[in-house]
C-alpha cells in the first residue's frame, strides 16, 4: 500500500527489515525522489518560499537562487520561482519597478517578504543587500592602486537606490585618490 512504501522509506519500526529493503530497492531502480510540494500539501503545511527575481538566466541571479535553494532545503523548505501558495517570497525588484503599492497586499496578507539587491520599502520589509558604497570604493581604489589614471562609472537606473549608492561609493574613491571628478565618466540611465 501507499502508506506502507511511504513508512518503509521513512525507515518506519512499524515495517520490517525485509519490506523496507525491498521498497528501497525499487526506489533506487526507479531513481525514486520524493516530491516536496506533494508531500507538504498532504500535511497542509507547504513549507515553500516563492523567489522572485527579474530573470533566471544571469548568472548573478541564478547564483543566488542556487544558495537560497540550499539554505531553504537546509532548514525543509522548498523553493519555487512562481506565484502559489508560499509561507514566504524572497524578492529582487527589477529595475523598471518603480510603483511599490502591489507590496502593501503582501503586508496586509501576513506574507513575509525579504528583499535582496534591489529593495525597497526598508522600514516595512526586511532586506539582505551587500554594502554597495564600501564595493563601489573599493574597487575604484583597486583601479587607481594598479595604476589607472582615468575611472568611469556606468550605472543603471537613477531612481535605483543600488546605483545612487554605487556612484557615491565611486565619487567617494576619486575624493580620497584626490582626482577631479570629469563628468562625462560618469553615466547613469
Amino acid at each position: 500500500s501507499i502508506s506502507t512504501v511511504s513508512r518503509a522509506l521513512k525507515n518506519s519500526p512499524e515495517v520490517g527489515k525485509e519490506i523496507t529493503d525491498k521498497v528501497k530497492a525499487l526506489a533506487r531502480k526507479r531513481n525514486y525522489r520524493p516530491n516536496p510540494f506533494a508531500m507538504s500539501l498532504l500535511k497542509n503545511s507547504p513549507r515553500i518560499i516563492g523567489i522572485i527575481v527579474p530573470d533566471i538566466v544571469t548568472h548573478y541571479y541564478s547564483s543566488i537562487i542556487s544558495g537560497i535553494n540550499d539554505i531553504a532545503r537546509k532548514y525543509g523548505y522548498s523553493t519555487i520561482i512562481t506565484y502559489i501558495r508560499v509561507e514566504g517570497i524572497i524578492a529582487c525588484l527589477s529595475q523598471e519597478t518603480t510603483d511599490y503599492s502591489h507590496f502593501h497586499v503582501l503586508l496586509e496578507q501576513n506574507v513575509p517578504l525579504v528583499f535582496f539587491d534591489r529593495i525597497c520599502l526598508k522600514e516595512k520589509f526586511s532586506s539582505v543587500i551587500t554594502d554597495n558604497v564600501e564595493s563601489a570604493q573599493r574597487a575604484t581604489n583597486h583601479f587607481f592602486e594598479t595604476g589607472s589614471k582615468r575611472v568611469a562609472f556606468i550605472g543603471g537606473a537613477n531612481h535605483l537606490e543600488i546605483v545612487k549608492q554605487r556612484k557615491h561609493g565611486y565619487l567617494q574613491a576619486l575624493r580620497e585618490n584626490k582626482i577631479p571628478i570629469e563628468k562625462e565618466l560618469v553615466f547613469c540611465k
